[in-house]
């Protein structure tokens, strides 16, 4: 197979914000800390972040440290709740999204996760207002099945609004349900995707889970495969996995893909950008990924919400 263009490393900051806010989940609130894990990321040569208004406080950190200023912005509106994509309420999340980023636009605006009972006639069209008024460069899909992509890329081309051009959803080597049903028709309308959790949490680190998703795969045979192929190595599951998504998976640079990975302290950011910078796996480590992927075909996890 013909070597892929490298993917988009794109540094997910679900983590940076109010720790009394969201405790257990932020590791990175005081404004020190914040430039430190900035100052490392963009000290290894990387310039993507993605962000939420649903991330306590993340983007208000993030427009603290001047982020916008030397990375391109990925973030999402405020929704999660029905009518939450309301038009007065779009406005008034990407005004805010903007405030707290301390920036007049961002390179991608997402749609977090679908509002049904808004219609996507409606949000297409105030997407596309925020668009023509320059707050944004792209506009973005995240956990929507292709179906309701289809929906909103049939309504924009009849209405002449701005297309979606980047797609964010579940994707590793057990999150692989997007392939069949997704993939074409991102690849045929030009739409990137960005995949989050590209190691599978913590399927593949060789300790039991505790998620019902953990508890499926922990006896799994091809992932005790994959486990013994990477220890002789010297490679750990988790940057096996890593690895795999970033340069084995259906994930391509050539069309804008993507991934996004989270850090919880310094040393977990540079083992993970070490594991990326490491490259490709070794064949018979790829080769093992190739048999967990034909024992996942059927019931493989979806992609989207």
């Amino acid at each position: 197979m013909a070597p892929k263009a490298p993917v988009k490393i794109i540094l997910g900051t679900h983590t940076v914000g109010d720790k009394t806010a969201n405790p257990g989940i932020v590791h990175w609130d005081e404004p020190k800390d914040v430039q430190a894990l900035l100052d490392t990321f963009y000290g290894r040569g990387y310039r993507y972040i993605d962000t939420a208004s649903n991330y306590p406080n993340s983007e208000e950190r993030l427009g603290q440290a001047g982020a916008a200023s030397r990375f391109t912005i990925v973030t999402k509106v405020r929704d999660g709740i029905p009518g939450s994509h309301q038009p007065a309420k779009l406005e008034a999340s990407i005004k805010q999204s903007l405030e707290d980023l301390k920036t007049s636009t961002v390179d991608t605006m997402m749609l977090h996760v679908p509002d049904r009972e808004t219609p996507f006639e409606d949000i297409a069209k105030a997407m596309n207002e925020a668009y023509q008024k320059g707050q944004f460069k792209h506009f973005g899909l995240s956990n929507y099945p292709a179906a309701e992509v289809q929906k909103f890329l049939d309504i924009c081309e009849e209405k002449g609004y701005v297309k979606p051009s980047v797609f964010e959803g579940h994707y590793n080597a057990i999150y692989r349900s997007g392939e069949k049903e997704l993939f074409p028709l991102l690849r045929k309308h030009n739409i990137s995707f960005y995949g989050y959790s590209p190691a599978a949490g913590g399927l593949f680190s060789g300790k039991a889970g505790t998620s019902t998703t953990s508890k499926r795969w922990d006896s799994d045979a091809s992932i005790t495969d994959i486990l013994a192929a990477a220890e002789k190595h010297g490679i750990s599951g988790h940057a096996a996995a890593l690895r795999w998504t970033a340069f084995h998976s259906i994930l391509d640079g050539s069309y804008g893909d993507g991934i996004i990975f989270t850090a919880s302290n310094l040393d977990q950011l540079n083992k993970t950008l070490d594991a990326i910078d490491a490259g490709p796996l070794p064949a018979d480590l790829a080769d093992a990924f190739s048999v967990l992927s034909a024992n996942t075909e059927g019931h493989s996890l979806p992609y989207h919400l």
